[in-house]
């Protein structure tokens, strides 16, 4: 990826400067294979403006190739690009670059198709699909009617209103889970596009009077308010039209997306807790001047973003303890609802680290990703749920996902998709291990060790 960004992408996602390279077959990514489910629903299209068509700005990643089906194939051929792992670890060998070849996603060991080393639950008539027939006609549901949203009739299906209801409605002393978890990250920003521009050599919005501004007071530009608009309309066609709990960060460009998704019975709670990854000396500065002040802060960060922190500033893995007390509140307060949540880029990353219970590693595969359907861009959607999209089953932690980029579909994955939290035996977490190299030794044959090593035999 090149150091210029597309405007719409987070800072966590974007700032990729040095490649990365590892094998493809680590554990971190087998172990986070998700399986796609096979979901008949009718997506409904976001408008958008015929200039969001044409604006092909080079700061933006390049979509990836269509994904395409071999009709006298006996399943379907999947051919896109996918998110790189490591030739040695990033997390301790400074040693990131990505491959520059890309590979097919591929099947698990079940035999169920993958997309970005995650297995997915494939909805019916999308050009990756599980299991289907290559010329069975494609049958859609109706779109969304009710404001509860599809999930609720789902649920209610299988269980019964009555049952349904009381879960949601009753008091609650079991600590549950939410039952839908929706993420919106806010519009492009005032600091998005001063940090595109200045990656691009043009500092000309960093005025006086820009430079004065804590990055908590950033406004959304006109496209930032195009992309929360159609946001919106996704939102209210897709999942639903009403949610029992709305968290915004307290950051105004987050509460300015969130007034602007056009949900019409919200009843905001601002969020402290919610606020943006903390920058520190590095806050509301340009990417020339980040590199010229704190060339070896910035030397640190592409030896390992995940633990680095920039001066007074928070890590990744801090903003990960972060989000932990949101889901105290989520599970004391919102037990068996419906809750929508509008923040930030590098928030969605710790809630996917925790929830999706992804790896340092696989964080770093993810982040560092040239498939632009990996990364968190403005308005992008994680939509977590504990139910089965299809089935209707319900799980006692959230269990499925489906992300998408309403301004931008090619950058959405293809469906739903059902995860797990990994396993590793002995020896797949020694093949991590053996990635990273080793520069110290002791070769002492310590008389304590000799006896002790004798008497376990």
């Amino acid at each position: 990826m090149s150091n210029t960004t597309s405007t719409s992408t987070s800072s966590t996602t974007a700032d990729n400067d040095q490649d990365f390279e590892t094998p493809d077959d680590l554990p971190e990514q087998q172990k986070t294979a998700k399986r796609l489910l096979d979901v008949e629903e009718e997506e409904a299209e976001a408008d958008q403006d015929q200039d969001e068509d044409k604006d092909k700005a080079q700061s933006e990643p390049a979509a990836p190739p269509a994904p395409t089906i071999t009709p006298s194939a006996p399943g379907p051929t999947y051919i896109m690009t996918s998110p790189k792992s490591f030739a040695s670890s990033p997390i301790f060998s400074g040693s990131h670059s990505v491959a520059a070849s890309t590979h097919h996603d591929e099947e698990d060991a079940e035999g169920h198709p993958t997309f970005g080393g995650r297995r997915f639950i494939c909805e019916s008539g999308s050009d990756i699909s599980a299991g289907e027939e290559p010329h069975r006609p494609v049958v859609k549901r109706k779109r969304m009617v009710r404001k509860e949203g599809k999930i609720y009739d789902i649920l209610e299906h299988r269980i019964g209103s009555d049952a349904l209801k009381k879960m949601i409605n009753g008091p609650s002393l079991t600590f549950e889970w939410p039952l839908e978890l929706v993420l919106v990250r806010h519009g492009q920003s005032e600091g998005n596009e001063a940090q595109s521009r200045s990656k691009r050599g043009d500092l000309s919005a960093y005025t006086d009077e820009f430079k004065k501004k804590h990055s908590s007071s950033y406004r959304l530009t006109d496209k930032g308010i195009k992309q929360a608009k159609i946001a919106g309309k996704w939102v209210r066609e897709n999942v639903a039209q009403n949610f029992d709990r709305y968290y915004t960060s307290e950051y105004v460009r987050a509460m300015e997306t969130s007034s602007l998704l056009g949900l019409e019975e919200a009843h905001w709670l601002t969020e402290i807790q919610l606020r943006e990854r903390d920058k520190g000396k590095m806050d509301n500065i340009s990417w020339t001047e980040k590199n010229e002040r704190f060339e070896p802060e910035m030397k640190l960060r592409k030896r390992d973003s995940f633990f680095w922190r920039p001066p007074e500033g928070e890590s990744i893995a801090q903003i990960c303890q972060r989000v932990e007390h949101t889901f105290t509140t989520l599970r004391r307060e919102c037990a068996n609802k419906r809750v929508i949540i509008v923040c930030h880029g590098e928030i969605m990353w710790a809630f996917r680290v925790r929830l999706e219970r992804l790896s340092q590693i696989r964080f770093h595969q993810l982040q560092s990703s040239k498939d632009p359907r990996d990364l968190i861009h403005n308005t992008s959607i994680l939509w977590y749920t504990r139910v089965h999209p299809k089935t209707g089953e319900l799980y006692p932690y959230f269990k499925f996902l489906r992300q998408v980029c309403p301004w931008r579909p090619e950058y959405s994955a293809p469906g739903w998709v059902e995860f797990d939290r990994p396993v590793y035996t002995n020896e797949e977490l020694m093949q991590s291990v053996r990635t990273v190299p080793r520069y110290v030794n002791n070769l002492d044959n310590d008389e304590e060790l000799v006896t002790s090593n004798n008497g376990s035999k």
